[in-house]
């Protein structure tokens, strides 16, 4: 290991770590907020596959010069240090870039600056500015403030950040005071950039800046989990900027955020088999040495779309097509919506099942896909929003995907919201049932103190639910040469 300070165009030094191999070789590059020291096993993992990697901290962070402002200044320190990566006499083979949740959010906006030494990048657990994450759905998150305390000043402000008891306690005892007095209420202070969030929120230009454009034309390795808080926005990145390289691939693991970087099998109340947690390391190695030609694509690779169905294993596919879904028909209902219920979220995905909790539930089948949500919503409230949530009923309740409507972003007199779900892939066994749950969002969102009163659900509202696609697990099963099991590595934090 050794030292290393990059400089960028405008005399901005970023400072970290340079993790060398015995000869030139390619670069990966991870540009981080949380502590480029962090990365001390992965140097070492890479440098010994033949990688120089370079761990740099984010302007303002840790040793690195400037002022650190959130999504602002990645993209074009991202290019400088790529560029200049390559021409240090160490390099040869082209810069390939690395690591998750901020840090793949880096990794896109770098590449929508087109460096000409960038030969790939592989986003785990993505931020996608204003579309997972400081908002959700239009509806600001209470987490927003919480990670500006963790990333405030230079030094990572682990203890404080992990305590999430104090949090949840700021949020309750925030009371009617407006959420922009969430800051003040947690640490003290205004804190600049929860202020710009909350006057865009709304997907708009503001946020739009920050990411690619348009198709970046290089490979991307695109990892995320069916728990990642951030699978909404790695899958937006696919979605809006579609990766036109043949060697782009999407992994998505039976993982929680911080398991897209460690393969976790047990999270949050769940446990999941041990061919869940594959070698993320040596996944990356290999994508890496097969787009710089220094060896063959990757067995567990070999399709563009690798996922873990649950009850079944790795599976793999040429897309994330889904089969003609099950629509299930919601009954009539009223919601009653009160800022004075609200409740505090829930720690674990597993809960008792409860009567009367959910507003219908069918029998089960197996499924792999985004669910949907069509609902005909009317109401004489000013505002209001919902929590949609799909369970899987059996000894008790477990959350297979939620997501999160605000009325005042949609024209409800237009005809049916539909709302889509993050991506579940299980076996159902014989007896589970599906279980819809609507009902106000918890406090990990900003309350919404405009919905005292009652929503109509109508009649034709329902959840399309897509049945499993049959892949077998073929060469690419989960004991291939990238897929031993994986012991914990780095973690980086943006969402639950």
């Amino acid at each position: 290991m050794r030292y290393i300070e990059v400089p960028t165009r405008d005399g901005t030094v970023l400072r970290g770590f340079h993790y060398a191999p015995a000869e030139p070789g390619p670069v990966v590059l991870v540009l981080t907020p949380y502590g480029a020291d962090r990365f001390h096993r992965d140097g070492e993992f890479f440098a010994d596959r033949g990688y120089h990697f370079v761990s740099v901290d984010s302007r303002g962070r840790g040793g690195s010069d400037g002022e650190f402002r959130p999504f602002h200044d990645d993209g074009a320190d991202g290019h400088d240090a790529v560029t200049w990566l390559a021409d240090q006499p160490f390099a040869r083979g082209g810069v390939v870039t690395y690591g998750g949740s901020y840090s793949g959010f880096v990794q896109w906006a770098v590449a929508s600056t087109r460096p000409p030494a960038l030969r790939g990048l592989a986003p785990a657990a993505s931020v996608y500015p204003g579309v997972d994450f400081p908002a959700v759905g239009g509806i600001p998150t209470a987490y927003a403030v919480q990670w500006l305390s963790y990333t405030h000043g230079r030094r990572l402000n682990t203890g404080p950040w992990a305590d999430d008891e104090r949090w949840r306690k700021a949020h309750r005892d925030l009371g009617n005071r407006p959420f922009r007095d969430l800051d003040i209420a947690s640490v003290g202070e205004r804190l600049p950039a929860f202020q710009e969030w909350l006057d865009h929120p709304a997907y708009d230009d503001y946020w739009a800046s920050f990411v690619p454009s348009e198709p970046t034309g290089l490979p991307v390795l695109t990892v995320t989990g069916q728990y990642d808080d951030d699978q909404l926005g790695a899958l937006t990145y696919l979605e809006q900027h579609p990766p036109t390289h043949t060697a782009s691939r999407l992994v998505i693991g039976p993982w929680d955020h911080a398991g897209t970087r460690s393969a976790a099998n047990t999270f949050g109340g769940l446990n999941f088999p041990a061919d869940s947690a594959i070698d993320l390391l040596a996944l990356h190695a290999d994508w890496y040495d097969w787009i710089l030609d220094r060896g063959p694509c990757p067995n567990f690779l070999a399709e563009p779309v690798t996922y873990y169905h649950i009850g079944a294993g790795w599976r793999h596919a040429p897309s994330l097509h889904e089969k003609q879904p099950t629509l299930l028909r919601l009954p009539e209902t009223t919601l009653v919506m009160d800022p004075a219920l609200v409740e505090d979220e829930p720690q674990e995905f597993r809960e008792e099942l409860a009567d009367g909790a959910f507003v219908h539930t069918t029998p089960a089948h197996d499924v792999s896909g985004r669910p949907r949500a069509v609902l005909n919503l009317s109401t004489d409230l000013p505002d209001f929003d919902l929590l949609v949530q799909l369970y899987l009923l059996r000894d008790d309740a477990t959350l297979l995907s939620e997501t999160v409507f605000r009325a005042r972003h949609h024209d409800l007199t237009a005809g049916p919201v539909e709302l889509t779900l993050p991506f579940i892939s299980r076996t159902a066994e014989p007896g589970d049932r599906f279980g819809t749950r609507i009902r106000a969002p918890h406090r990990r969102y900003e309350t919404n103190h405009a919905a005292r009163g009652e929503v109509r659900l109508g009649t034709d509202s329902y959840l399309a639910i897509p049945a499993a696609e049959h892949h077998g697990s073929g060469p690419g099963s989960s004991r291939s040469s990238s897929s031993t099991r994986s012991p914990v590595t780095t973690t980086d934090n943006a969402g639950r």
